[in-house]
């Protein structure tokens, strides 16, 4: 259940999200893949349709007929003791029949591969739901790894911010005492504004990054959300070892596409074999020169019953389903060339997404040095400032510097969990 999944703070306002919980959450309520369900639900009823078929079909009918004009029927006249043709009436003004008819097809080899079809759709539906799911997933963990990554350059940001007010602090008491110009002030009361601007766009930018990721998960969107899971990496890296792409729900997908085009193609060829079907019928026909069917009487009605067979023989349909049999084969081909091409695209994408996270990874390890490094003059240069051995502008460099430090780590770390997102889908494990 969705609530198994969720934590609900104490005044019962505030959702917190794992990124587990997110794609858990998503899976359940987002419409493209409740859609994909409905789809699925879909083509098990027409898998029950064909097969409804297989079943006596029976129906109830009431047929009445008047003829203003009787039909004829010429007969010899020496039936009638004359010489020459005769035109005679046959039948009655009023024809009223009431019955039931019934059939069952005994053999048609088409409705039996049409089954097949139709379960093969079936699968169908369950991978094209899987690859929404797969999809949806991808989506919810960029988003994830995005607020992720903003939210904490806000943290580093409003971490930067106190250093600022203290290097404030510092200038406003040394300009006091004579030591330092206003301008030298002024400037670091100018970093410290486009610093908090810097804040509150990012602020921003994460709100609606919130409100994407409630949107792909299906909550409302007024709803209070907060990240319980950090931005990490492992240090051990990913295995170089090239997957198995059959597992791809794509490559199954298109397998499975095949398939049913080769049942496509040997229906379209079984429709030239017979089909056999059982027939019967039960009704009682009334036929009368004046309406007087419901006035009573044992003779207004006389009762028919009959059973037999009906052989149906295709002979020649002008060519129609010899054509079609050419289009399949050409659709066959088709899918084989896009099972290639998708097949040496996965390929590439492993390769390069196994690039990209190596590279990201080492800009990542790079960037925790130059944070190290950043940090020890930003330390040396605040004392130095203090004892007025540093100028201002030494000292606002080496903040700006340990900040861009900061955030460049904070965008190759984002960089890596997309390299490594890249990498967990062309291995097709997203949802593992």
């Amino acid at each position: 259940m969705v609530l198994g999944v969720l934590q609900v703070s104490s005044q019962d306002t505030t959702l917190y999200l794992s990124l587990k919980q997110s794609c858990q959450l998503g899976i359940e309520k987002n419409v493209s893949v409740q859609n994909a369900e409905l789809e699925q639900q879909k083509t098990s009823y027409q898998l029950k349709e064909m097969q409804s078929k297989l079943y006596p079909q029976i129906e109830a009918y009431s047929n009445f007929n008047y003829y203003y004009a009787i039909p004829k029927m010429i007969l010899p006249g020496e039936i009638f003791g004359h010489s020459g043709p005769e035109a005679v009436e046959i039948g009655t003004k009023f024809d009223w029949s009431n019955g039931f008819r019934a059939s069952l097809v005994l053999y048609n080899q088409s409705y039996i591969t049409s089954i097949k079809i139709a379960r093969h759709m079936m699968t169908m539906g369950e991978l094209t739901l899987q690859q929404k799911k797969e999809e949806l997933v991808y989506s919810i963990l960029q988003v994830y790894y995005l607020c992720q990554a903003t939210n904490r350059q806000v943290v580093q940001l409003n971490y930067t911010m106190k250093n600022t007010d203290k290097t404030l602090e510092i200038a406003k008491l040394q300009n006091e005492n004579g030591f330092i110009r206003k301008v030298d002030y002024s400037r670091v009361l100018v970093n410290k504004n486009n610093l908090q601007t810097q804040i509150d766009n990012l602020n921003q930018l994460y709100l609606q990054q919130i409100s994407l990721l409630k949107y792909l998960i299906g909550i409302d969107a007024n709803a209070k959300v907060e990240l319980s899971d950090s931005l990490s990496f492992s240090r051990e890296g990913l295995s170089p070892q090239v997957p198995d792409f059959n597992s791809r729900t794509e490559l199954k997908l298109l397998d499975k596409q095949s398939e049913v085009t080769m049942l496509n193609r040997k229906f379209n060829r079984q429709s030239y074999l017979p089909t056999l079907s059982g027939i019967g019928q039960y009704y009682f026909q009334g036929q009368r020169n004046e309406f007087d069917f419901l006035s009573g009487g044992n003779d207004k009605f006389f009762k028919t019953v009959f059973v037999g067979l009906n052989l149906s023989v295709p002979i020649f349909d002008g060519y129609e389903k010899r054509f079609k049999t050419r289009q399949h084969d050409i659709e066959l081909l088709q899918l084989q060339n896009t099972r290639k091409n998708t097949s040496d695209n996965f390929t590439r994408e492993f390769s390069d997404a196994l690039r990209q996270y190596s590279n990201s990874l080492n800009a990542l390890l790079r960037q925790e040095e130059n944070i190290k490094t950043a940090e020890e003059t930003y330390s040396i240069s605040l004392q130095g400032y203090r004892q007025q051995v540093v100028s201002l502008s030494d000292l606002l460099m080496s903040d700006s510097s340990l900040t861009e430090a900061r955030l460049s780590y904070l965008n190759a770390l984002l960089q890596l969990k997309n390299a490594e997102l890249d990498v967990r889908k062309a291995k097709g494990d997203l949802l593992n």
